[in-house]
Parts: structure tokens; sequence; C-alpha cells
């Protein structure tokens, strides 16, 4: 029997297909510590952001990290970060402390598997009194990945921070033996899966102090 549609109005079309939702992108672009003052090292990572800006064809979410754990002597303040990045037409939509992401480096040293490395990180920690800037790098990848407590990240605006599925990070190059020593810290956790999440992209100028490779 042939049922015809009478009322063109009733006509029913077939499912239109969902699109694929887009991967989010996380990009970290500006590093400083508390006691220093904003200098070409700095300044090369915000042209750096703009050269990739020009290549990349997606959205992405620009933070930044504030070091405020390892010096003894502040004397930036974060409200000065900001509105300079501002001036410069180069604001984040998030940024965090450093000295906030203890709490998620200890629940990462928690979850780490190779129990060699992770007596060497307990070790340092209890002679050191703090823990390394490589367990903090860790811990501050996977929390902007979402596996780790995100309240620490804050916005700029009255954003809410969504996980990043995908991270950047433009350094300088001399943070490359601290980051490769964080990919090892991830990738000795549970969380072992996202290692291959983040990628460093360092551009060619010293990051003028000594890190602590640890």
């Amino acid at each position: 029997m042939n049922h015809t549609n009478k009322n063109p109005s009733l006509t029913v079309e077939p499912p239109k297909s969902k699109s694929k939702p887009q991967p989010r992108y996380n990009v970290e672009y500006f590093h400083i510590y508390t006691d220093e003052k904003i200098e070409t090292r700095h300044v090369e990572g915000l042209e750096s952001l703009r050269a990739l800006h020009q290549a990349w064809s997606f959205d992405y979410d620009k933070i930044l990290l504030i070091d405020n754990y390892n010096p003894t002597l502040h004397t930036l303040s974060a409200q000065q970060v900001l509105e300079y990045l501002a001036s410069k037409g180069m604001s984040p939509d998030f940024w965090a402390y450093e000295g906030d992401l203890v709490e998620n480096a200890k629940l990462l040293l928690e979850q780490m598997n190779e129990s060699k490395l992770k007596r060497s990180y307990l070790k340092y920690i209890d002679a050191h009194n703090k823990y390394p800037c490589s367990l903090l790098t860790a811990a501050w990848y996977l929390t902007r990945l979402g596996k780790l407590d995100t309240s620490v990240i804050r916005s700029v605006s009255d954003t809410v921070y969504v996980p990043a599925d995908r991270l950047f990070n433009l350094l300088p190059e001399d943070y490359k033996p601290v980051e490769d020593r964080a990919n090892k810290v991830i990738l000795s956790s549970n969380f072992a899966a996202e290692a291959d999440k983040v990628q460093d992209l360092f551009y060619p100028v010293s990051a003028g102090r000594a890190l602590e490779l640890f």
C-alpha cells in the first residue's frame, strides 16, 4: 500500500549526522617568577605565540603560570603580570600560581608506580622541604588536562575552566631537561596515557636562572 504524505509540512527528513566535537587545546605561553622583572626572554613567548597563531587554524585557551613557590623574595604581583599582558593585547584566559600546585603534586606522587623513582622524590622532598620543579611541572600538566584538581586554575573573567584534550607549552630552550623529567614522571604514574597529550615548543632564549632538574 502506498502511503502518500499529502501534507508537505509533515515531510520527515532523514536525521542529520552529528559533527565530531573539536578537541580543546590549551597553550601556556608565559611563565614567570615573582622575583623577576619582565624582560626580553619573557616577551619571546608572546612573539612565539603570535607567530604560531598565524599557522594554527584551531581555537585554544591561553594560560600562564606564575611561580610564587621557588622565589623567597616577591617583587612582582599577579596583577602586574596581567596588566602587562593586557597592554600587549595578549591577556590569558586562565592562570595559576605554582604554589597552589603542591597539593596536586602530592596526589600525583601517590599515583606513581615506579617505586625507585617515587622513593627518590620522597627523599628529595624530605631533604629540601620542598617539591621539585619536575614534579610540580608534571602536576601542572595533569591539572590542565583535568586529571587533578582544576580549582587551582584561575579565570581572568568569569569563565569556568574546562580541561583540555591537548596541551602546548611555549618555553625557553633550557627548560627542556625539566620537561623531559616531568614527562618521565607522568609515564611512571597511573596517568601514563596523558603523556602524549603534552607537546613542548622551545624558543632559543635562556630562562635567565638556574633550574633544579630534579
